[in-house]
């Protein structure tokens, strides 16, 4: 089985050089807690539905509230992002659980504070091309971004169905570019999330979902990261940051066609296009996460994924991913 490798290397160089091409990542004033820093939180974040809470808490003022700065940041690709965290661009990030531990692994200080979401129907293998399983995709070319989310679905779809990726032909692409190539005929299969699968379904092109993560429980997680020297320094602005999370989820949870509607801005979509996508995403509170993040999601799920991410050359196994959780900032 080929081993692949990410395509961030965490080194400083590689990711000095990356983050100098970045911009929107500056530090702005504000009103923050931390009267000693009287600086914003930089969180970084993607236009993607599980992380859209923050778009609700910016709409809504629930940072403002809680008394708390935030400046969010967004990037198209996984690697940007990445990058940016690791060159000390960012306070935060919103990432992939795999990312949390390919950071920790590459010595990135950082820790798992906050389980946003998991996904079901809104990460997909897709194809134009009558491909109805995963069996179908040897000898495709199939699209997808390295060291994502992406990979860790296609890696284990493609175990379940006895391949591997020596039997399909890689084509990497970030996620927001894998939909235009998938309807321009470019590739046979391509693996991305929402609203890029919504884009494609609603095509004329044919587009149908081979394999939805719906399939793989708890496979597809994502985190919120936060460097521990930020952690340490900024304890209760963090647990404001938290606190508005949890302020948006039950706002969400109350009037969820308003807040839908917010998040579908966020990311640049029509929320009449992502109905379907929506129901294929869950929003954890902040209760949820005391339980997930001292249970279930500790000791199985995040070892779990930590396997995937080993067995396809993501991490070498040294994390022990227990040990990536602080959860000391959910409160009681």
């Amino acid at each position: 089985m080929t081993r692949l490798t990410r395509t961030l290397s965490l080194t400083a160089a590689a990711t000095a050089a990356i983050a100098l091409a970045l911009t929107g990542c500056s530090t702005q004033s504000g009103g923050s807690s931390d009267e000693a820093s009287g600086e914003a939180l930089r969180m970084g974040t993607q236009p993607w539905l599980g992380y859209g809470q923050w778009y609700v808490a910016e709409d809504q003022g629930f940072f403002e509230d809680r008394g708390v700065d935030v400046q969010l940041s967004s990037f198209n690709a996984d690697s940007d992002v990445n990058a940016a965290l690791a060159a000390d661009r960012l306070d935060m990030a919103n990432v992939g659980a795999q990312a949390a531990l390919q950071f920790i692994e590459e010595g990135v200080d950082v820790s798992i504070v906050l389980m946003l979401d998991s996904a079901t129907e809104a990460d997909a293998i897709l194809s134009t091309s009558g491909i109805d399983d995963v069996a179908g995709l040897k000898g495709k070319t199939v699209a997808f971004e390295k060291g994502a989310t992406s990979e860790i679905l296609i890696a284990e779809a493609l175990e379940e169905a006895g391949l591997d990726f020596d039997d399909i032909e890689v084509v990497e692409s970030s996620a927001d570019k894998v939909t235009p190539m998938l309807l321009a005929g470019r590739v046979d299969a391509g693996v991305t999330y929402e609203p890029y699968i919504s884009e494609a379904l609603g095509s004329d092109a044919g587009a149908e979902a081979v394999v939805t993560a719906g399939e793989f429980p708890g496979l597809i997680t994502d985190v919120l990261v936060v460097r521990n020297d930020v952690l340490d320094e900024r304890p209760d602005e963090v647990r404001d940051v938290l606190a508005a999370w949890d302020d948006s989820v039950a706002y969400y949870e109350s009037d969820t066609e308003a807040a839908q509607g917010i998040i579908a801005a966020g990311v640049g979509s029509d929320p009449a296009d992502l109905e379907t996508a929506f129901a294929g995403v869950h929003y954890y509170s902040l209760a949820e996460n005391r339980d997930q993040l001292s249970g279930d999601y500790a000791d199985e799920t995040l070892p779990a994924l930590a396997e995937v991410a080993q067995r396809i050359g993501l991490i070498s196994g040294d994390v022990d991913a227990t040990s990536a959780i602080r959860a000391e900032f959910l409160g009681e």
